[in-house]
């Protein structure tokens, strides 16, 4: 099964080969200040199983770990690459067409969750980045 997706603006489009191989919620300040949300929501994909078509994200390195893509015409977030995992790519779950398709697995970063964002969803919850 393949997905699609694509910014607020359309100029980002990509098709996706397979579906995620998870689906996580990320609490820390790193995806706030991108998202500007209270927390971000990313599918995790094989690198090679994501294909950019129209334009490319442009990519800002956010940590000495991590590089985030965006659309540089809208400033929608797109992606997410850690540099010590290349093999997978993290895409925005709010670019994807179909996103009412993914079920997240598990939060991360709890401990950094705004205290007034109550979720009751029983999803586990890891205070950092969680072991492969």
């Amino acid at each position: 099964m393949s997905m699609t997706g694509h910014c607020l603006c359309g100029a980002v489009k990509l098709c996706i080969d397979h579906l995620p191989q998870k689906v996580m919620h990320c609490h820390c300040t790193m995806c706030r200040r991108h998202s500007g949300a209270a927390f971000m929501t990313y599918a995790m994909f094989a690198a090679g199983d994501v294909h950019f078509t129209g334009q490319q994200p442009t990519y800002y390195q956010s940590s000495p770990e991590a590089q985030r893509g965006h659309c540089s015409t809208c400033g929608s977030p797109v992606s997410f690459i850690y540099s010590t995992d290349p093999d997978h790519i993290y895409i925005a779950a709010g670019v994807l067409d179909d996103a009412a398709c993914l079920a997240p697995s598990e939060h991360w970063y709890a401990a950094s969750m705004l205290p007034w964002l109550l979720l009751n969803d029983g999803l586990p919850r890891c205070n950092a980045l969680p072991e492969a």
